[in-house]
């Protein structure tokens, strides 16, 4: 759910009265797709998260009966891939700026402790965490957050509400990079970082995996992706799919829960406000898992 930095910070927003008419959240949609479409780069600055933070308004205030007018304008689908590239691309400039800030800070916990949207991902992850308890039934001794990036917020949080040490993995060398130096300037020997593609990584030694919003970006991806993982994870494991509905598809591809080979879906968790990600929650079937190769997993 890494849209979170701008997604999560509704307490910090302007309260929005109603959301706009289908016709005029297309035209926003557009006009703002536009501007981060041609803007220079999308590294924070003052009109960049204006830009974002509109967005992220518009989606969280929607109602979901009204989502689907908008995204079946003709133009709004037409747009879409390409807004949600431009999301992801803006997520990783702002990620990276504030782990660089962090690890760069005299006093990098202080540092972190100002990360505006901090207790946001603290609520997120243990909604989330609650779903998964449920599920396993049984103490959590191990765990892998794929798709981590380079500030893995959810990682950190996850470690410490459960007392273990947390896998990373991502296939982006910069992303590898950036978390590795912020884990050491945190002292968070609790957090492992692997250069790795869970499409092609082991996991047969986790009790649980979550899979990052933006591991693969069309449904097709995502379907590879759990293919993959399905015959990777060991028999039993649970895992936690991030995912989104409405108009918050525009951020984040959907994933169908109907659509998941290999798992027995346990519980779908679609939450209003301004947690952004649904999570799906399912169960690793089959008789045994086939360990992949390891390339990658060193760290």
């Amino acid at each position: 759910m890494r849209i979170e930095r701008w997604v999560e910070q509704v307490t910090l927003l302007p309260a929005v009265a109603a959301p706009p008419a289908a016709g005029c959240a297309a035209t926003t949609i557009c006009d703002i797709y536009r501007e981060l479409d041609s803007h220079p780069d999308l590294r924070p600055g003052p009109r960049v998260d204006e830009l974002f933070s509109r967005l992220v308004r518009l989606v969280i205030s929607t109602p979901d009966e009204q989502a689907a007018d908008i995204l079946g304008d003709p133009v709004v689908r037409g747009l879409t891939p390409r807004l949600r590239e431009l999301c992801a691309r803006g997520e990783f400039e702002l990620e990276t700026f504030w782990a660089d800030t962090i690890a760069a800070g005299e006093d990098p916990h202080a540092e972190l402790a100002r990360f505006p949207y901090l207790e946001n991902y603290q609520l997120l992850c243990r909604m989330e965490l609650d779903a998964v308890t449920k599920a396993v039934q049984r103490p959590i001794r191990s765990m892998a957050f794929a798709g981590s990036g380079p500030l893995p917020l959810s990682s950190l949080v996850l470690a410490q509400e459960l007392g273990i040490t947390i896998d990373n993995l991502d296939h982006n060398p910069g992303a590898v990079d950036t978390s590795r130096r912020l884990a050491a300037r945190l002292r968070l020997d609790n957090l492992r970082v692997h250069a790795a593609d869970v499409a092609a990584a082991d996991l047969s030694r986790y009790d649980v995996v979550i899979l990052a919003a933006l591991v693969g970006s069309s449904p097709a991806e995502k379907a590879a992706v759990l293919r993959r993982i399905s015959v990777s994870m060991s028999p039993g494991a649970v895992l936690l799919i991030r995912s989104a509905r409405g108009l918050r598809t525009l951020l984040y591809p959907e994933v169908d829960p109907q659509a998941i080979d290999g798992f027995e879906v346990l519980d779908v968790i679609h939450p209003s406000g301004e947690v952004i990600n649904s999570a799906i929650l399912a169960r690793v079937t089959g008789t045994a898992a086939v360990p992949g190769p390891r390339n990658g997993m060193e760290h």
